[in-house]
């Protein structure tokens, strides 16, 4: 309680306020820290997604029949195609393609045990890394 005609605040007031803003500040700064540790981490990031789609942009951009034919040596969609980037690139983008069922003819939901002669499924993927980029092509 404050004599009459005080002005200001008191000392439990003032002791309040300060525990208030340390509970509020410490998370605060904690979240600006971490964010400022990640920076690098999403900036490496943002290079291996560009590489990425780099590569499935100049292969998609391929004549379909080198596409097939390239599909076609790989042996399947689990195999490496030969339009992959040389060993030692940094990073690596690696070029999976299969033919691909994209009308289900067969009837089993897989679209890589039946084959469409028209539709390719082309990966690019950054080697020992999650990122990976999928589309298909057509004649």
């Amino acid at each position: 309680m404050k004599p009459r005609g005080q002005r200001g605040f008191g000392y439990v007031e003032a002791l309040v306020a300060v525990v208030l803003l340390a509970v509020v500040l410490v998370p605060a700064l904690e979240a600006l820290g971490n964010a400022a540790r990640n920076a690098p981490t999403a900036a490496q990031d943002d290079t291996l997604w560009m590489s990425a789609a780099n590569k499935l942009r100049e292969v998609t951009g391929s004549r379909f029949d080198d596409l097939d034919a390239a599909a076609t040596a790989a042996g399947g969609a689990g195999n490496v195609s030969s339009l992959s980037d040389p060993t030692g690139s940094s990073p690596r983008v690696l070029i999976y393609l299969s033919r691909y069922d994209g009308d289900n003819a067969d009837g089993d939901d897989n679209g890589f045990t039946g084959t469409d002669a028209d539709l390719i499924w082309v990966r690019a993927a950054v080697a020992d890394t999650p990122v990976s980029l999928d589309t298909l092509v057509t004649r």
